[in-house]
């Protein structure tokens, strides 16, 4: 097993602030932090304190949202890590099958209907909001998972291996922080 000490937790802090600089990553928060606090700093008629510690604090519940998927995964990379070990046969069984029948799906000899369908939520949400601001944090990490894909996924491997779903979880609220 994996010992999570400070040099991992360092690690994965500036892991995060890499993630945020990059250049798929960086260009985005502009038209976040506007989206989140309904208006951008510069239309405001007023540029108070009060202004800008609502748009701080907005700022505070996306990141908390973020936060929040990137934890509930390395908690689950790490439960699911101990899972799949004990049933290591079975699912390489299962993933053999999986990937026959998306072959056979590709060739067209399969054509389940559950599979040519999509769903697109309409979901309003306006900004300006601790809850709104929140949902985006929460949806905007899903979106730039594929954008830092390789420092997110060495990350949950880590998280994945490491003894205790707590330690998974310590390990992506640190990279968290850091994004």
């Amino acid at each position: 097993m994996i010992d999570l000490s400070q040099t991992g937790m360092i690690a994965a802090f500036v892991a995060g602030i890499i993630s945020f600089l990059s250049p798929c990553v960086l260009p985005l928060v502009p038209g976040y932090v506007s989206y989140i606090a309904g208006q951008s700093i510069a239309s405001r008629t007023t540029k108070s304190a009060a202004v800008r510690f609502q748009a701080v604090a907005l700022s505070l519940c996306f990141v908390l949202g973020f936060a929040t998927i990137f934890v509930i995964l390395g908690a689950s990379a790490t439960a699911l890590g101990q899972l799949l070990i004990s049933y290591r046969y079975e699912l390489n069984l299962l993933g053999g099958a999986v990937v026959i029948g998306f072959g056979l799906f590709t060739l067209g000899v399969l054509r389940p209907s559950w599979l040519q369908r999509e769903l697109r939520p309409d979901a309003a949400i306006p900004g300006g909001r601790p809850g709104g601001a929140y949902l985006l944090g929460m949806a905007f990490a899903f979106g730039w998972s594929p954008c830092i894909g390789p420092i997110l996924g060495t990350i949950l491997t880590v998280g994945a291996a490491s003894a205790t779903v707590g330690k998974g979880a310590a390990l992506l609220a640190t990279y968290s922080l850091g994004s």
